[in-house]
């Protein structure tokens, strides 16, 4: 990985969990909170919140300003995989190389501390320093990428495939399931640093196009990665029948088009105004990671 990537990773991690260690949901006196941290402190790349966190430094904002949506974002994402990954749907015994909560602290458990996560999600994202007209944008944008159009469609698409998928149904999937938190991360950074809709509307698009490629990636590792790489049990989508690109595309032709896309994609980042280098190295990265 490109050391200057790697540092601004690194620091995006420690913003966005040492904004998530000062919740106030982590004092309310039950044992909910712990189950929630639980979730939150398994560690994972912290992408979604650094992305938040390049996107307002590159258009020039306060990151501190961004923090409420950095740390948004990472409880919808964590609430996600706390559901993900529940009997009911993928039934996964590890994540990010330690026990899922519902193997930890119980099913009912894990399905409130998702539930909690992703109502704290709102009310942490409603305190961002702005006028009332941008944090109602960011609440929008955040509970659109979120619902049934998008998060929860797309992985509602992936539990309950069609017989057949085309390259259209697929796409659609991947645009709800992974693009969509991508998107938001990178709007919601841009709102914080007050983005025109010009901007937003660029970012948009290059938002979803990251999703996919970051799924394009996730999907070449569940079939030639290893489960210590992944920290989670790999190979489950072909092994459950499962449809992605990798199925339509097969594995040297998916990762040709990861190689095509992270190009494009990490030119197309660059030619933006304001310094979103570390963003443009980490679509160079994406193709070639391990984890």
């Amino acid at each position: 990985m490109d050391p200057f990537l790697e540092s601004r990773l690194k620091d995006a991690a420690s913003w966005v969990e040492n904004g998530l260690a000062g919740l106030e949901m982590h004092r309310d006196g039950t044992s909910l909170p712990a189950h929630c941290r639980y979730a939150l402190e398994a560690g994972g790349k912290r992408l979604r919140p650094f992305l938040v966190r390049e996107a307002c430094l590159a258009l020039g904002g306060d990151p501190d300003r961004a923090l409420p949506a950095g740390c948004a974002v990472e409880m919808v994402h964590t609430y996600s995989l706390v559901h993900d990954d529940l009997p009911s749907m993928d039934d996964d015994d590890t994540r990010r190389g330690v026990p899922t909560l519902h193997r930890h602290a119980g099913e009912a458990s894990a399905i409130l501390a998702g539930d909690r996560l992703l109502v704290e999600a709102f009310r942490t994202l409603a305190r961002t320093p702005g006028s009332p007209e941008t944090i109602r944008a960011m609440v929008a944008c955040l509970a659109s990428g979120s619902g049934a159009g998008f998060l929860v469609g797309g992985q509602y698409m992936d539990m309950f495939p069609p017989p057949e998928a085309d390259e259209a149904w697929i796409t659609r999937m991947v645009l709800g399931k992974t693009a969509a938190l991508l998107r938001v991360s990178l709007k919601l950074g841009a709102m914080s640093a007050g983005a025109d809709s010009d901007v937003l509307s660029r970012l948009s698009s290059l938002g979803d196009r990251l999703g996919f490629l970051f799924q394009l990636t996730d999907d070449i590792l569940d079939v030639t990665g290893s489960s210590g790489e992944m920290g989670k049990a790999v190979g489950k989508d072909a092994s459950r029948g499962k449809w992605n690109p990798v199925t339509s595309l097969g594995i040297q032709g998916a990762c040709d088009r990861a190689s095509d896309e992270a190009r494009g994609l990490s030119a197309d980042f660059q030619r933006l105004d304001g310094d979103w280098r570390a963003v443009s190295l980490l679509c160079d990265y994406l193709p070639l990671r391990r984890k």
